[in-house]
């Protein structure tokens, strides 16, 4: 299993809207990434985002995938200053609207969908990367972002419902991979087959036949956490779901993911989890 299915696996949505944008000329709209996850499509037309200092254009049949709670900007060139988007999406009482629409004409559409996670599963969040890019006619989500084309101007209930669909199949065809640096794939393979060996970096580095320093840098870059802070966040993943899903008692959960004693993962648990392992388990 990759980095990326464990962050899938305990990702919960709780809430998701999808609004189409309808813009035209020169414009820019940047948002102040109050949202864990954010997915677009660009219907027609292209449109350059901007993502933590990362520049990039999407054209007509992309998506891409905004992870964590990020600020952003969308437009129709890098230079065109940019307005809060907020006003253009909601009304003055707060709620949705059915479309927003910035600029003057229309030469292009983007449907876009927001989503909030429960808090534990939005901590995990920091080991996907910053931004996701598909490009037209690649990835298996190809077949949903045609029907979220074809159905822009149709019911909401099935943009919703489809841009969640979407938001999953890109995630799961874009994870953070081994490949990026191919030599790391057997110390995440290893990780992810024994949460319960209490791993250094020198282990994972010699099974990634690097040496300590290198392996650490690579594994950084790669996931953007150290490999240690990478493994604390998979134990409670794990952990998370046996509390969930089991009657296991604490100390059992606590020692199947490599914890020598139960007050140390507790500690651990609520560092990272923000509550308790017997809070979690009974709310």
């Amino acid at each position: 299993m990759n980095p990326l299915e464990h962050v899938l696996s305990t990702l919960s949505v709780n809430w998701a809207v999808t609004t189409p944008l309808h813009a035209g000329g020169r414009w820019a709209l940047h948002f102040v990434g109050r949202l864990d996850l954010r997915v677009e499509v660009v219907v027609r037309g292209r449109v350059h985002i901007t993502v933590g200092g990362q520049g990039f254009w999407a054209e007509e049949g992309d998506c891409y995938v905004i992870a964590g709670r990020r600020p952003y900007r969308i437009a129709s060139d890098p230079d065109t200053p940019s307005v809060f988007a907020a006003p253009y999406y909601r009304h003055d009482d707060g709620t949705t609207r059915d479309r927003a629409t910035v600029g003057e004409g229309h030469d292009t559409t983007l449907v876009g969908a927001g989503f909030t996670c429960d808090p534990e599963a939005a901590r995990l969040l920091d080991v996907l990367p910053p931004v996701v890019h598909v490009r037209a006619r690649t990835g298996t989500a190809q077949a949903t972002i045609a029907l979220i084309r074809s159905e822009v101007d149709g019911g909401k209930a099935i943009l919703d419902r489809l841009s969640q669909v979407l938001l999953l199949q890109v995630l799961r065809d874009h994870a953070p991979s081994p490949s990026l640096h191919p030599r790391l794939g057997p110390a995440f393979q290893a990780l992810h087959d024994d949460l319960g060996h209490p791993w250094t970096v020198g282990e994972l580095a010699a099974v990634a036949a690097m040496s300590r320093s290198t392996f650490f840098l690579r594994f950084k870059e790669t996931v953007g956490l150290t490999p240690l802070d990478y493994l604390a966040r998979l134990r409670m993943q794990a952990a998370s779901r046996l509390l969930r899903d089991t009657t296991d008692t604490v100390a059992s959960i606590a020692a199947a993911v490599g914890y020598r004693t139960e007050s140390a993962f507790s500690a651990a648990f609520k560092r990272i989890m923000g509550r308790s392992p017997g809070e979690y388990r009974v709310t």
